[in-house]
């Protein structure tokens, strides 16, 4: 699963926590659970542990016979899913090594919060840490290969091909792990985003659902006639939507495009902040919070202790945009609360742009078992017997193309078809993300968040200030001054 760095979802809880939430008890969740396919077995969350000694072997398809079977070892790894997400990485991770390296203990530290994710891991690496595979992310990749901290993976793709390598692969995010020529992460996944609309809402209202051919005008208008002041106090209480806003850069990026905007030119020297279509982007947004009232900030929400995820899920949001990972949450929680379904997210005067993302595994150039640590990954992410069940158990569009029908919600759930032309057929057309590049992750945390952050709290209203301090900030990261 993807995770999205920024605020807005960092309040997005693991589906266990947002049931609990929602006020779904214990019995509930166990029946959930016991829903799940026989692959997401409960014991599989558990941390794995060295398989027993001395068990019986054989060299499989997917090992290259140069690792002794018997060896003795440590194999590493870390990342910043939690328990819910993990259960069919720990299911892949258990099988091969009990199949293959019966006396490998496994040395799991997931679930890392995803703001010290990337502060701890960079420290680890730096020092030597023997980390022998790593969660990566499409926004990170570029930091971590040009500083030296990830290897190569090219000679292994070269020497023991992957199945359907590269071509079955999601091009966006092949090249997104690749720097300087090089591929510096096997891809597991591929995450468009679109809007999840609450179908009452928009009858009520008495206007017709999104389609792919929707402006942002038409949007706009559409968010403003679906708010409402429910109790009569004279303030918005049920908003007609949301916007990624808070300090994830590539949420936004999509409406920036359809503008006609950019971040910066194609060779990542200049900053285009300062370019009349940016700044409109950006100014279109905040007025959806402070001149229209039609769309809530982090803190209405906050004060309500929820994000924006469980303020659609209870009713309070029209059109919600989230990643394709979100429809089994929500397919589990609304129930019969409300008819919802899926909806392109809207084109504008340059064109219709849509977001894409998706993150990786890696092997860090400290790793005491890369061999293993590539075979692993290989195993997991190329094998026809578990692709369907990391598309069935994530919710999400494994990297592999092929297999995209796993990661659709299920038919009962009513919306497949409108989340397949929404999520797959129009990401596919239209996916596009910023040109990330070995200053990213450092431009986000520091000169992005800085510059918008009072556009996003309303202490500012004019998205051209924030634009230009973000501009020259920029010109000077890019500068190297």
């Amino acid at each position: 699963m993807i995770y999205r760095p920024n605020s807005l979802f960092q309040q997005r809880f693991n589906r266990r926590q947002f049931m609990q939430q929602l006020g779904l008890g214990a019995a509930s969740m166990a029946l959930l659970s016991a829903c799940q396919p026989p692959a997401a077995a409960p014991e599989a969350a558990a941390k794995p542990t060295a398989s027993a000694a001395g068990a019986a072997t054989t060299h499989s398809e997917w090992v290259t016979g140069k690792i002794p079977s018997d060896i003795t070892a440590t194999f590493s790894y870390t990342g910043w899913e939690g328990e819910e997400e993990m259960r069919k990485w720990l299911l892949h991770f258990n099988k091969f090594f009990s199949e293959n390296y019966p006396n490998v203990t496994q040395n799991a530290d997931w679930g890392v919060p995803w703001g010290e994710y990337w502060t701890k891991l960079p420290t680890q690496l730096a020092g030597g840490a023997p980390i022998d595979m790593c969660w990566m992310h499409d926004t990170r990749a570029k930091t971590f290969a040009s500083s030296g901290w990830l290897l190569p993976l090219d000679d292994y793709l070269a020497a023991f091909e992957p199945q359907g390598w590269p071509d079955k692969y999601y091009p966006s995010q092949v090249a997104a792990f690749q720097y300087q020529g090089k591929q510096y992460g096997f891809p597991y996944d591929w995450a468009p985003g679109g809007l999840y609309i609450n179908v009452n809402m928009f009858e009520e209202a008495g206007l017709d659902q999104p389609t792919e051919d929707w402006t942002m005008e038409q949007f706009q208008e559409a968010a403003i006639a679906l708010s409402k002041d429910t109790d009569g106090d004279g303030k918005i209480d049920v908003w007609g939507c949301d916007v990624p806003v808070g300090d994830w850069s590539g949420g936004v990026y999509w409406m920036v495009k359809n503008f006609g905007g950019d971040y910066w030119d194609e060779e990542v020297t200049t900053s285009k902040f300062d370019q009349p279509e940016t700044i409109a982007a950006f100014q279109w947004i905040a007025d959806l919070m402070w001149k229209h009232n039609a769309m809530p900030s982090a803190d209405m929400l906050g004060a309500m202790g929820m994000g924006t995820g469980l303020a659609f899920s209870s009713g309070l949001i029209g059109m919600h945009f989230a990643l394709n990972d979100e429809a089994f949450v929500y397919d589990e929680t609304i129930k019969d609360k409300f008819r919802w379904s899926v909806a392109p997210s809207p084109k504008g005067s340059a064109g219709r742009y849509q977001f894409v993302g998706g993150s990786a595994f890696s092997i860090p150039t400290s790793s005491t078992q890369p061999d293993m640590a590539y075979e692993l990954m290989r195993f997991t992410l190329s094998n026809p017997e578990t692709l369907p069940i990391s598309g069935q158990m994530g919710s999400q569009f494994v990297s592999n193309m092929d297999y995209y029908e796993y990661g659709l919600p299920s038919p009962e759930s009513g919306v497949r078809d409108a989340f397949k032309h929404a999520m797959y057929d129009l990401g596919r057309r239209d996916g596009t993300f910023p040109n990330y590049h070995p200053k990213y992750l450092e431009w986000e945390s520091t000169i992005f968040t800085t510059a918008f952050g009072p556009l996003w709290t309303g202490e500012q209203r004019d998205a051209s200030v924030a634009c230009m301090q973000c501009h020259e900030a920029t010109n000077k990261l890019l500068a190297g001054a």
